[in-house]
C-alpha cells in the first residue's frame, strides 16, 4: 500500500532553511529527512495532516489538491457534479449555496452536501453497532487519521468503522440514486489535503479541491460570492449532520440513532494528542476486554474539519466558527 501513496505536501526546498519547526510538529516524525540543508518528506510515511504547513514560518510547505487540474478539466468540457463538505459554511461564513452557484456558473452540473452523506454514514454506524455489538468503534472519517492507523498503528484497524465516510457514502448515493450522473466525475470540494488519500482507496472521487485554492482564485479573478444566488443541494437536506466537521459531531448525529451513545463515546482532536490517544489506547485494548467507550470520535485537526490544513478560517474564533455550523443546522432543521 505505501508504495501507492501520492505525496499531498510539498516542500519548497529554496525557503526551507532547515529548522526542523515542521519536525517538532510532526505527528509521524519519521516521514520527515533533515538530514540535508533543508528537510524533505518520505511521502510513503506522511499522514497528510499538514500541521506542518502552519507550522513553517517560511512558507517552505504548501498543500497539494486538484484545483489547476479541475479547472483545466472542466474548461475541457469534461461533465462533473460536486459534493460539498460541511465544513464549507465556515471557511465561505455561511455562503455554501453561493458557493455552489459559483460552481455551477463555470459548468458544474449539481451539488450535494456531504452532511447528507454522514446522516447517511452515521445510520450505517448504528445499524452496524446494534448488529455486530463491536467492542469498540473508532470513526474513521478523517483521512489523516486513518493513513495514520494504516501506517503506524495496524493492530487499530480492525477497531476502524467498517463504515464509509460521509463522502463516500455521499458519492456511492449519486451513483446509485442519481444515475444521470454516474459516468460524471466527481469534485470534491474539501478542507483537507490528505482527501486524496482516501479518494484512492476508494476509487470514489475525481478532484479533490480545497477551499484554500478557491479563496486565492477568488481573490485572483476579484469573485465576490455575495454578488451570487444561492444554488440549493440536490439531495434532500441533512439536519444534524452539518455538524459532522466540528469535534464531536459525530457523536450529536449518533445520538439519533442510538439513544445514550454520547455517556459511551471519547471526543478527540487535534494532533499530536490523538496520534498520542491512539497509540495508548492500542496498548489498553491489548490489556482489557471491556475498553471504557463504545465509540471514538477523533478528528485529526484541533478544530475540527472546519479548521483543517486546506481551510481559510484561520482568523476566526472558535466561537465563530461554530456559530456558522449552528446556524445552518437550524435553517437546515426548519425545512
Amino acid at each position: 500500500m505505501a508504495s501507492l501513496i501520492r505525496p499531498v505536501i510539498q516542500v519548497d526546498t529554496e525557503k526551507c532553511v532547515n529548522c526542523h519547526r515542521c519536525i517538532s510538529v510532526c505527528p509521524a516524525k519519521m516521514c520527515n529527512d533533515g538530514s540535508k540543508n533543508y528537510v524533505s518528506i518520505i511521502h510513503e510515511l506522511c499522514i497528510g495532516c499538514g500541521k506542518c504547513i502552519e507550522a513553517c514560518s517560511h512558507g517552505a510547505r504548501s498543500g497539494i489538491d486538484d484545483f489547476n487540474q479541475f479547472l483545466s478539466d472542466r474548461k475541457n468540457g469534461v461533465k462533473m457534479v460536486a459534493v460539498i463538505s460541511p465544513a464549507a459554511a465556515v471557511s465561505f461564513k455561511g455562503r455554501d449555496l453561493e458557493l455552489n452557484a459559483w460552481l455551477k456558473s463555470i459548468g458544474v452540473e449539481a451539488f450535494f452536501d456531504a452532511s447528507f452523506g454522514a446522516e447517511l454514514a452515521t445510520k450505517s454506524y448504528a445499524e452496524y453497532m446494534k448488529k455486530k455489538n463491536p467492542k469498540l468503534v473508532v470513526s474513521q472519517s478523517c483521512p489523516s487519521l486513518v493513513t495514520f492507523c494504516e501506517i503506524y498503528r495496524p493492530n487499530l484497524l480492525p477497531y476502524l468503522s467498517p463504515v464509509d465516510s460521509p463522502i463516500v457514502c455521499t458519492i456511492k448515493m449519486i451513483k446509485k440514486f442519481y444515475p444521470q450522473y454516474k459516468d460524471y466525475k466527481v469534485v470534491i470540494v474539501s478542507p483537507c489535503y490528505s482527501e486524496r488519500r482516501e479518494m484512492d482507496e476508494t476509487e470514489c472521487g475525481d478532484y479533490n479541491i480545497t477551499f484554500k485554492s478557491i479563496d486565492a482564485y477568488f481573490k485572483e479573478k476579484q469573485i465576490n460570492l455575495n454578488s451570487l444566488d444561492k444554488v440549493l443541494y440536490m439531495n434532500p437536506p441533512a439536519e444534524r449532520g452539518v455538524s459532522f466537521s466540528t469535534p464531536g459531531g459525530f457523536i450529536v448525529t449518533a445520538e439519533r440513532y442510538i439513544p445514550g451513545i454520547t455517556a459511551k463515546s471519547r471526543k478527540i482532536a487535534g494532533l499530536p494528542i490523538v496520534a498520542e490517544y491512539l497509540v495508548h489506547l492500542e496498548k489498553s485494548l491489548a490489556k482489557t476486554s471491556e475498553p471504557i467507550f463504545k465509540l471514538v470520535d477523533c478528528l485529526a485537526c484541533v478544530r475540527g474539519c472546519n479548521g483543517g490544513a486546506g481551510t481559510v478560517a484561520d482568523k476566526l474564533s472558535l466561537d465563530e466558527m461554530e456559530s456558522y455550523v449552528e446556524k445552518r443546522k437550524e435553517d437546515r432543521q426548519k425545512h
